[in-house]
Parts: structure tokens; C-alpha cells; sequence
């Protein structure tokens, strides 16, 4: 059978074996307690027999049989004494004092005790009584035992007084048992079975679902140590649970890192395709339209062929932009100053921002170091002013600044904003909300692509310092330059 409680383990293991060696230690001093309570009354008797048997002697030695009897009956008179008898040499009967009379069996037993001539103490029968007799030789001629003296005590008396030290031992023994048993019980409660609940009530809470509780650790050292066991294994929990979260996102991204970057590949090769189908036949065409346009003369003419011009303008940036996403990345990245590329983007983007009426803001701050493709670089952020020119209604704002070991470009506008809900797909290649003509939807893929080809990001968020658009590009900042 199991003890699957603690308190019935605590009864097997602690008390039953502590009340077996208590009874045994009880009953061991008990026992020599009525021991020495036995040999203490018959060591009374014996006292007795001894005080008589000199006036025994002498009433003996004088043949006078008046103070042999006055001698018996003092005996008779202590209450603690039976009876007394005096026998002579043959084992007769000679005096007796007190209530019984020795028979023939007590006379021949005397008989043999006087040929032995020693002290003898025995439980017998007495007047079939029974009673414990202590046998004492006489010697009223001096070198000559003529006679016996016996004393006896009831037996009964002896047995109550025995009976009532055993009924003393097991209350007492009794006692004990119970005060060890309340005790422990109280001690196992107190001690144990308090704090043992609390750290249960403690794992039901967190069985509910609170997994932020932590059981309290107190006394004993003990269950505070298995407390502490239980906190370190909840956090433990906690840590691998947000592990696995984490590379369950991790690995989201990662999945959709490689469906970016297997359309990307597939729009490179596409687009490869295209713009170089392309290229030839529109440079053909943009030479035939400029030749057209000096030798016509009609002015609707030449605005028609002013037109096609312009369309052939977007064509050829379109072919550039996808030749921009499939250039070579394996050439050699070189250190850069961001200050100057930025500087030469705000130039190239003047001309469209002026045409537009747009103020175009930017301050140069000290110089800072990047490691990529300068080109690149200088080709994204030109689209992000771009983007933001076609957007403003009068300003846009660039800035450089450093945070967090990353160059920060912001770029900013007052125009109506990116939607909250289309800030994610802004990226993505073709992706325009503008009028038919006014963009290929290339330009933001771009700026993502050298962002993260040179280790950075590329963010849109509500404008701070104006009320529109607020993008922000991230690059690895390598050293100040001097």
C-alpha cells in the first residue's frame, strides 16, 4: 500500500517508532520500579524477622512461653504483617501470632529448614493463604539451631501495590504517547503543512493562468529552496516560451525575406530582359522624334512631337530604374562620405523641385562615414526626394543625423501622407497611387533594395517636423570623416 499522505508518512516513519522506543523506555523503568518496590517489601519482612528473632531467642532459651507470645504478638500487631510462627528443631509448631495457622505441609517444610540452617525467603502458602514467607533460624543455645522463626506477608498486598505502579506506568506511558503525538501533529502542521499549502495554492494559481505569479519563498530552508526551484523553473518556462515566439517570428521573416528576394530575382531577370529589348529601339526613336522636331515647322506638329519626347523621357528612366535593380552587387563596396552624396542628391533633385515650385530644405551637417556604393546611395536618396517633391504642396525637408551607430536620412514632406494601411506595400515593386504618368512605382523598391544591401532599412511614418510624409533611411555609420 502507498502512503501518499504526508501526515499518515509522518505517523509510519516518525511517531510509531518514536512511541515503540517511549513504551520500551517506560516499561523498562517501570519494570525495575516494581522491582525495587518488591524487593523493598520483602526486604521489610526480612527487617522484621530480624528485629524477633533475638526476644524469640531469649523467650526460648528461658522456656517461657508468656513472652514468647508477648514477643509474636507485637508482630501481629504491624500492619504490614501477616502472621509469625515459631517452630522448634522437629519442625513443630510452637507459638503462632496473627490470623493463620501453618498446617502440616508448613511444619515439615520448617523441618527441613532448620536442618539447613540458613535465612530463606519464598512466595508459598501459608494457612492456604498465599503469602511471602521469610524463614529465619533460632539459636537459643548458643552454637545450636533448636528452632525457626517465619514472618510472612500477604501476597495480595504485595500484588496491589505492584498493580497499582503498573496502572501509574500506563497512564503515564499513556500521557506521553498522546502529548508526543499532539506534538508532532500541531509541529507538522505549524511547520510543514502551512507552507506546503501556500506554495499549492501558489502552482494553482499559476495552473489558472497566471503565469506571471511566483510562489513566496519563507521557511523552512527546505520548501523555501523547492520554492525557489519552482520560481527558477516558471522563468525558465517563460524564457523558452518567448525563445520559441521570437524564432517563430524570426523564422516568419525569414520566410518572407526569401519570397521578397525569389520575386525580386525573378522581377531582375525579367526586367534584364526587358530593358535590354528596349534600349536600342527607344534610342532609335528618341534620335528619329529630335531630327522630326527641327524639320517640322507646323506647331501642333512639334507639340505632338514634344510629347512623344517627354513619354520616351519616362520610358528611358524606367529602363534605367530597372537596369538599377539588377545592377551587379559583387563589386567592391568602398568607404563614402553620406554628407557629400547627400549634398549631390539635393542638387539633382533642385531642378524638378524648383520646376514644381517646391522649397527644398536641407542644411549640410558634419560629414559621416559609410561603407557600400556611393552611387547607390546617392541614387536611392534621390528617389526618396523625388517621391517626396511629387507629393509636397510647397516644402520638403532632408536631414543626416547618427542614432544608435546608424546614419539616419529623413526625409520629409507637406503633402497629404502615406496611410497607415498602405505603408507596408509601399515597397513593393510597381506600387503607385499616382496619376498615369507621373511614376513608375519603381523608385521606393529601389530605395529598400540599396537600403538593405548596404545592412540598413528604409521606414515610412507620419511627418514630425511637416505634415506629410516622413521616410527614414538607416545605414551602417562607419567613422566620422576628419
Amino acid at each position: 500500500m502507498q502512503l501518499k499522505s504526508l501526515r499518515i508518512q509522518l505517523i509510519v516513519y516518525v511517531l510509531l517508532p518514536v512511541a515503540v522506543l517511549t513504551t520500551a523506555l517506560v516499561w523498562t523503568t517501570f519494570a525495575n520500579v516494581e522491582s525495587l518496590v518488591e524487593n523493598r517489601l520483602q526486604k521489610e519482612i526480612e527487617l522484621v524477622a530480624r528485629s524477633l528473632r533475638m526476644p524469640v531467642e531469649g523467650a526460648l532459651r528461658e522456656a517461657d512461653p508468656e513472652r514468647l507470645r508477648d514477643a509474636l504478638g507485637a508482630v501481629a500487631e504491624i500492619g504490614r504483617v501477616y502472621g509469625a510462627a515459631v517452630y522448634n528443631a522437629e519442625g513443630r509448631r510452637v507459638a503462632v501470632a496473627g490470623e493463620g495457622r501453618p498446617g502440616a505441609a508448613e511444619q515439615l517444610q520448617a523441618a527441613e529448614l532448620v536442618a539447613l540452617g540458613e535465612e530463606h525467603g519464598e512466595y508459598a502458602n501459608f494457612a492456604g493463604q498465599a503469602v511471602y514467607s521469610y524463614f529465619v533460624p533460632l539459636s537459643p543455645t548458643l552454637g545450636r539451631i533448636d528452632g525457626l522463626l517465619q514472618v510472612v506477608r500477604e501476597e495480595s498486598e504485595i500484588k496491589l501495590r505492584l498493580e497499582r505502579i503498573r496502572r501509574i506506568g500506563s497512564l503515564f506511558l499513556l500521557g506521553v504517547l498522546i502529548l508526543i503525538l499532539g506534538v508532532m501533529l500541531v509541529g507538522h502542521r505549524m511547520a510543514l503543512m502551512r507552507p506546503v499549502q501556500r506554495l499549492l495554492a501558489d502552482m494553482r494559481r499559476v495552473e489558472r493562468g497566471d503565469r506571471d505569479w511566483r510562489a513566496e519563498i519563507g521557511a523552512p530552508l527546505e520548501l523555501a529552496q523547492l520554492a525557489g526551484g519552482l520560481n527558477n523553473m516558471l522563468d525558465a518556462l517563460e524564457r523558452a516560451v518567448a525563445e520559441v515566439a521570437r524564432h517563430r517570428i524570426d523564422q516568419q521573416r525569414l520566410n518572407q525575406r526569401i519570397q521578397q528576394q525569389e520575386a525580386e530575382a525573378a522581377l531582375g531577370r525579367f526586367s534584364a530582359g526587358v530593358a535590354h529589348e528596349l534600349g536600342a529601339p527607344l534610342t532609335v526613336i528618341q534620335a528619329d522624334v529630335r531630327r522630326l522636331q527641327q524639320s517640322i515647322a507646323d506647331k501642333e506638329g512639334r507639340r505632338r512631337l514634344k510629347r512623344i519626347r517627354e513619354q520616351l523621357e519616362r520610358t528611358r528612366q524606367l529602363i534605367e530604374q530597372l537596369m538599377g535593380l539588377v545592377r551587379e552587387k559583387s563589386a567592391e563596396a568602398r568607404r563614402f562620405d553620406l554628407g557629400a552624396v547627400l549634398a549631390r542628391a539635393a542638387r539633382g533633385a533642385t531642378p524638378e523641385a524648383e520646376s514644381r515650385g517646391i522649397a527644398l530644405e536641407y542644411t549640410e551637417s558634419r560629414s559621416l562615414a559609410s561603407t557600400g556604393f556611393a552611387i547607390r546611395v546617392e541614387h536611392a536618396v534621390l528617389n526618396l526626394l523625388r517621391n517626396a517633391i511629387q507629393a509636397a504642396e510647397s516644402r520638403v525637408q532632408m536631414s543626416l543625423s547618427t542614432g544608435q551607430d546608424m546614419a539616419v536620412i529623413v526625409v520629409e514632406d507637406d503633402g497629404p501622407g502615406v496611410a497607415v494601411e498602405r505603408r507596408k506595400e509601399i515597397f513593393a515593386p510597381f506600387e503607385s497611387r499616382r496619376e498615369s504618368g507621373q511614376g513608375t512605382g519603381l523608385g521606393l523598391t529601389i530605395v529598400r533594395t540599396v537600403a538593405e544591401l548596404h545592412g540598413g532599412s528604409v521606414t515610412v511614418s507620419a511627418g514630425r517636423n511637416l505634415t506629410g510624409g516622413r521616410f527614414e533611411m538607416r545605414l551602417p555609420l562607419a567613422e566620422d570623416i576628419e
